[in-house]
C-alpha cells in the first residue's frame, strides 16, 4: 500500500510542479519553450524525488527540504489560485491573477517555511 501512496504522491507533485514552473517561466520571462520546459521537467523530477522521500520517511538535508517544500507548496497554491477562480465562475478573466501574484509566491514561502521546520523537528527527533 505504501508503494502505491510514494507513486502516487510523486506523480501528483510532479504534474503540479510541472505546471507551476512552467506557466510561471512563460508568462513571466522570455526565455525559449525549451528552455523553460528543461528546466521545469528539472524542478518536476526534484519535486517527485522528494515527495517519494517524504512518503518513505527519510532523512532530508535542510537545503534540500527548503527548496522542494517551497517547489511543492508552492506549486500546489499556485495550481489552485490560478484554475479554481476559473473553475469557479467561468466568466471572469481576472481569477488567474490570484495564483500568479497572491497564492503562488505566498506557496513558496509558506513551503520554505515548513520544510525548514520539517528538517530541525526531524533533527530534534533524532537527537532524543
Amino acid at each position: 500500500m505504501i508503494q502505491i501512496l510514494k507513486f502516487l504522491a510523486s506523480f501528483l507533485m510532479f504534474l503540479i510542479v510541472l505546471f507551476f514552473i512552467g506557466t510561471i517561466l512563460t508568462i513571466t520571462t522570455s526565455v525559449s519553450h525549451w528552455v523553460a520546459t528543461a528546466v521545469a521537467l528539472v524542478c518536476a523530477a526534484f519535486a517527485a524525488w522528494l515527495s517519494w522521500k517524504l512518503v518513505a520517511g527519510d532523512q532530508l538535508h535542510a537545503i534540500v527540504a527548503v527548496t522542494g517544500g517551497a517547489l511543492i507548496l508552492g506549486g500546489l497554491f499556485f495550481t489552485i489560485g490560478f484554475l479554481g477562480p476559473m473553475v469557479i465562475s467561468k466568466d471572469t478573466n481576472q481569477g488567474p491573477m490570484i495564483g500568479l501574484f497572491i497564492a503562488g509566491p505566498l506557496g513558496v514561502i509558506m513551503g520554505a517555511i515548513g520544510g525548514y521546520v520539517y528538517v530541525s523537528r526531524q533533527k530534534v527527533g533524532a537527537e532524543n
